[in-house]
């Protein structure tokens, strides 16, 4: 799941499915959430590379699997979603959290999915049961995105994010985009509401405007990167890693 790019309500074609994959996987410079996604992905990418070599994942609340393809061939991946998803890609659809036993996986994604889970400490045992010991859990959530009131979703800061996985092993948590990316993002989410109550004849014009703010974006964000100090954050996104012990 992705918590800004719009979930389908009615199945989908495989073209579809294709499509919405590719634009979480590799995002267009036009696309309005396009820093968000960019700086998520590069960031899992660069967590992928230093994890162990894996055999078996699961994927909690896989949506259409758009990071599948961050593994290589051969690895068992296992996606978990509730009734109703509308991809029709999860392996395993269930109202139960986690219908697998005990020890059976060696990393468990959550990925832009965890603000959604309403018994957080439960999700983490649970996420602790399944995964064999020295086994990873990879959270990534959103923290500076608006949200939608009807739609029970938390947010977390890092401080709480490390209480719920106190008593694993080599806890980090890091931010994906930095203020400037948060500011960059949040104006082009803006523009996309607007865009939504347009014509579609005025798309061409927000994808041009989206393209234009999102090169900016990016030089700020390197600025960010660069100049940005003190205790205050407003990232755009958190990453979590954590082990379970091997005792």
């Amino acid at each position: 799941m992705c918590s800004r790019v719009e979930t389908p309500t009615t199945p989908i074609t495989a073209e579809e499915l294709e499509s919405i994959r590719r634009s979480r996987r590799r995002p267009s410079l036009t696309q309005f959430d396009y820093l968000h996604l960019r700086y998520l992905v590069r960031d899992l990418s660069a967590t992928m590379a230093t994890l162990q070599p894996v055999q078996d994942v699961l994927d909690v609340w896989c949506g259409s699997r758009p990071y599948e393809s961050l593994f290589p061939a051969g690895t068992r991946y296992v996606g978990l979603d509730v009734e109703g998803n509308p991809y029709g890609v999860a392996d395993v659809v269930s109202d139960e959290l986690l219908p697998f036993p005990s020890e059976s996986f060696d990393l468990v994604l959550c990925i832009e999915a965890f603000q959604w889970i309403p018994d957080p400490p439960h999700a983490v045992a649970e996420f602790r049961r399944v995964l064999r010991p020295g086994g990873t859990a990879l959270v990534t959530l959103p923290f500076g995105f608006e949200y939608d009131r009807i739609i029970p979703e938390s947010r977390y800061t890092e401080h709480e994010l490390r209480a719920l996985f106190a008593g694993w092993d080599e806890v980090e948590v890091r931010e994906n985009g930095g203020r400037l990316v948060t500011w960059t993002v949040l104006t082009a989410s803006i523009a996309a509401g607007l865009e939504q109550r347009l014509p579609r004849l005025t798309r061409p014009l927000f994808a041009a405007a989206y393209g234009g703010l999102n090169g900016l974006g990016l030089l700020l964000g390197k600025l960010d990167d660069r100049y940005s100090g003190g205790h205050a954050t407003l990232p755009m996104n958190l990453m979590l890693t954590a082990l379970r012990p091997r005792d």
